[in-house]
């Protein structure tokens, strides 16, 4: 009976220490073909109550919309080019703002900062909103490894020699970005080459989630 009573103690404690950690704030990040967004959706359904941030659904909702923006950017859009950058970080600040209302809830941002200038003004947000513990996932893979997978994707648009021009905005633009994480300790790299199943696994121990 003692034995029942410790455990159950115990089990309790376990519980109201878990249930008082601080909300995560966690940004993923990686080449596309990395899985990134995978990884992102398996940590969103593990996460609940959890806001989800990813900057290309949140273009896809402005092009719906009836404004003098969202025409743009569906004009920009269908003539193969990329929104203005100020564009997205505009629209990952809204949703910070608006979508967060009890302070509790995890936060998850898919592939957004992707250049320098983004990633410090996305830590000034995060400063702002009480969140000082930002965790940064990079899944890593290799430029090569990333035509790979995207030439098998089977796109009937794509070759390789297309593929690799869209990949070089991540040496030029967003390395920088993960550097500037690099160098202040908070980047968690992981290793994309993996099932599915192992990245996560290899994400939740990385995070201390169980």
């Amino acid at each position: 009976m003692f034995l029942y009573v410790k455990f159950k103690l115990a089990a309790e404690l376990c519980y109201n220490l878990i249930n008082q950690m601080p909300p995560q704030t966690i940004i993923i990040l990686g080449r596309s073909g990395s899985g990134k967004g995978t990884q992102a959706e398996l940590l969103k359904k593990l996460l609940e109550p959890c806001l989800y941030v990813y900057t290309g659904d949140l273009f896809r909702e402005l092009v719906q919309t009836p404004t003098m923006a969202g025409r743009k950017v569906k004009e920009i859009v269908e003539g193969g080019g990329l929104p203005k950058e100020w564009l997205a970080a505009f629209l990952w600040q809204r949703k910070l703002v608006d979508g967060l209302k009890s302070g509790l809830e995890n936060v998850i941002i898919d592939g957004s900062p992707r250049r320098l200038d983004e990633a410090r003004e996305m830590d000034e947000v995060f400063e702002f909103l009480g969140r000082r513990r930002v965790k940064i996932i990079l899944v890593d893979i290799t430029e090569d490894e990333a035509v790979k997978r995207l030439l098998k994707r089977g796109r009937t648009d794509d070759s390789e020699e297309a593929i690799r021009s869209r990949l070089a905005w991540f040496n030029t633009e967003a390395l920088p970005a993960i550097e500037y994480y690099e160098k202040s300790g908070r980047l968690i790299k992981v290793d994309g080459m993996g099932t599915v199943e192992e990245i996560h696994s290899h994400i939740k121990n990385a995070l201390g989630i169980q």
